[in-house]
């Protein structure tokens, strides 16, 4: 950017933005004979902090040096998060690497060349604390090593495992990491895991705290071993694998844990009887029970009696077998602090919200596939869930136009609504759809017989609906929408033609495809 291109630039921006605010100390400085470019750190600092990524690397700091000084503070730098979008080259990608030297957070969503990026990241990223890659990715050895050497403040990492006979080397790295507290695998196509990896990340990582081991299998010895010598620091743990009953007892002795998302893959060795020690785990304030037996599913209230989770506030319950009204109702009498609820699947009846006014702090409820409750069950959540900002009901059935009026007269704070599927859903419905004035997000996807005829009400009434989903409503005439979009340009309008008209963008990783042809097509 040219500097006098920069001068106009920063000048209108900072009238519009702070409404001359800062004008007056900016004349001073040019009264005095200084230029533009002699503002003094503090206001430029402030100027630039109101910066995107883009222009805080690609153009402000090539005005001169001191700007160029300026924009590499720490403290633009430190809640600011790296993450290219997917039509960025892995050069241009590398190219802003290259001016981002104060850069904490590094996330990437797609495949990228590893040995190129992991190069210029740990010649020109010394500070990066937050290092996040994608299942696409291969890191192999050689280049988790670099990162180890060259990348000694990270805290908190996402990495792929490579394939088996690197495993337990690259664990041994990982175990080098010396302020690491966050470790997450991300799901590859595959695998066992070879035994001992674990182990050596227990042995090593002395800051651990939080560990998520994605879907691998994990050997039970290997399991226990991390539990026995990391669990009593552990604050998070996530597992979606074979769990032993030993481990299981184990991971209850984790009194420290605060979050935990405990998916055993149907796995038969833990009894319903089991179930109940996880009750041990007080601290838990996120919990996610997922693929459970009918018989664990059972035993799942056993865990919530007498208040025996106290600092709970989010539950989430799914693909768990069997899951009977009463455990439902079971959580909302000894969980009332709760916020955050979603059980999704289940055959739920109406009773089962009796009782969800006692937990008057909800805010976020999700009950979506629910195929049984009825408009009796949202006149319970209306009376009962006055702060409630997320409610998904999609796919359930039974629900109708009233089910709503019980939810608008009630939940007037509601930010979110979601109820496709819902085909006993009428064009009346947006008479009380708009008393939500807060609402942001709205999705009506899949309701057939909506044609849009009170549309014209929402431009009135909700001007803060930013995305309206409205895919697979065939009977929606055109020209209702049409209106809808001229009188809020600005709503997102999704789905309108059965789809992203854009298409999706793919992208491939080619030493996937051919690890993948290689071990399951040959």
């Amino acid at each position: 950017m040219p500097f006098i291109a920069a001068f106009n630039w920063i000048h209108t921006y900072l009238n519009k933005l702070y409404e001359g605010k800062f004008l007056e100390e900016t004349f001073r400085t040019m009264a005095s004979g200084k230029s533009f470019a002699d503002l003094p750190d503090e206001l430029l600092l402030e100027i630039f902090s109101n910066l995107n990524n883009e222009d805080l690397a690609m153009s402000v700091q090539h005005v001169n040096c001191h700007w160029r000084e300026v924009s590499q503070d720490d403290a633009l730098w430190k809640n600011r998060i790296f993450s290219p979008e997917f039509e960025m080259s892995d050069e241009e990608i590398s190219r802003r690497l290259k001016n981002m030297p104060a850069l904490r957070t590094l996330v990437l969503q797609r495949g990228t060349n590893t040995r190129i990026l992991v190069r210029d990241l740990c010649r020109s990223c010394k500070d990066i604390v937050h290092l996040e890659f994608k299942c696409s990715h291969k890191i192999s050895n050689a280049k988790l090593k670099c990162i180890v050497k060259n990348l000694p403040n990270i805290v908190n990492l996402s990495i792929p495992l490579p394939r088996q006979y690197h495993q337990l080397e690259f664990a041994s790295f990982l175990g080098q990491f010396q302020k690491l507290t966050t470790l997450g695998f991300t799901d590859k196509y595959f695998h066992s895991v070879e035994d001992g990896v674990l182990k050596a990340i227990a042995d090593g990582c002395p800051c651990l705290q939080n560990i998520n081991l994605g879907s691998s299998n994990f050997s039970d010895e290997d399991m226990k071993y991390f539990l026995e010598r990391k669990g009593p620091h552990l604050l998070s743990f996530t597992v979606r694998c074979d769990f032993s009953l030993s481990a299981h007892r184990l991971l209850c002795e984790c009194s420290k844990l605060q979050h935990l998302c405990y998916d055993i893959n149907y796995n038969d060795d833990i009894q319903r009887t089991d179930m109940a020690l996880l009750s041990k785990l007080t601290m838990l304030q996120y919990l996610t029970l997922s693929s459970f037996r009918e018989d664990q599913t059972r035993g799942i209230p056993s865990i919530f009696q007498k208040h025996s989770l106290p600092n709970l506030v989010a539950l989430r319950i799914e693909y768990c077998d069997g899951l009977e009204p009463a455990a439902l109702t079971n959580v909302l009498l000894n969980c009332s602090q709760i916020k955050s609820l979603r059980v999704n699947g289940f055959e739920l009846n109406d009773d089962c919200f009796q009782h969800i006014g006692k937990c008057v702090n909800l805010e976020y409820l999700d009950i979506s596939v629910c195929e049984s409750i009825t408009d009796k069950a949202l006149e319970y959540i209306g009376a009962g869930c006055s702060r409630l900002q997320h409610l998904d009901v999609g796919n359930c059935y039974g629900l109708t136009d009233k089910g709503i009026e019980y939810i608008c007269n009630g939940c007037q704070r509601l930010r979110y609504l979601n109820i496709q599927s819902c085909n006993n859903i009428t064009d009346a419905v947006f008479e009380h759809i708009i008393k939500f004035k807060e609402l942001n997000i709205l999705k009506i996807m899949w309701i057939h017989d909506l044609k849009g005829t009170n549309f014209n009400l929402l431009p009135s009434h909700l001007c803060c609906l930013k995305e309206f989903y409205v895919e697979g409503c065939y009977a929606l005439e055109e020209d209702f929408l049409d209106k809808l979009q001229a009188e809020m340009p600005l709503l997102k309008v999704i789905g309108r033609y059965c789809g992203d008209e854009h298409g999706e963008e793919f992208d491939i990783d080619l030493e996937e495809v051919s690890f993948v042809m290689n071990n399951f097509l040959s």
